[in-house]
């Protein structure tokens, strides 16, 4: 079977959530684990879809938590806040997956508020400097706080509002 098709037979496995028929396609093509799909990784893929019981075997076989991916080339951690799987974003910190915060798009705090999942944004807030801020194209000197205001969520931006006058 070409490595195409095994690649296509992981995703489907990892999408429906069949652990079993996941686990038979890496024992039999061990350096699959390593493919880099337009995706991401297959943790990227599973973080996306909500699985954690994959995210936890990928993790065990080895794959790298920290491996960027997919159309944002960020990491497992921002497709499971843009997604709002508040468990995996909980594991995977647990698992010290790298937070990036280099970019917007990569920040997993502008993920969660883009989604308006609250609850990550506050799993989040402990575990990244929500004064970080950013300039390019589509923003000005926008932290956490003003991205939340512009997209409209007023409950997560008065929840930020609050933590930064504490930091101060």
């Amino acid at each position: 079977m070409d490595k195409t098709q095994i690649a296509k037979d992981i995703r489907g496995a990892i999408k429906s959530g069949q652990l079993e028929t996941l686990k038979d396609l890496l024992e039999k093509e061990p350096e699959m684990l390593t493919w880099v799909t337009p995706f991401g990784t297959w943790l990227h893929i599973a973080a996306a879809h909500g699985h954690l019981e994959m995210i936890e075997y990928l993790i065990n076989a080895g794959i790298d938590t920290n491996a960027q991916g997919g159309t944002f080339s960020t990491n497992a951690l921002e497709r499971a806040a843009t997604k709002g799987h508040l468990d995996i974003v909980e594991y995977l910190i647990n698992q010290n997956v790298e937070i990036d915060t280099s970019e917007p798009d990569r920040n997993p705090l502008f993920a969660a508020i883009y989604g308006g999942h609250f609850e990550i944004v506050k799993l989040l807030v402990n575990n990244i400097d929500i004064s970080i801020k950013y300039s390019g194209d589509n923003m000005k000197d926008m932290d956490a706080y003003a991205f939340a205001i512009e997209r409209g969520q007023t409950e997560i931006a008065e929840y930020l509002k609050r933590k930064m006058d504490e930091k101060e």
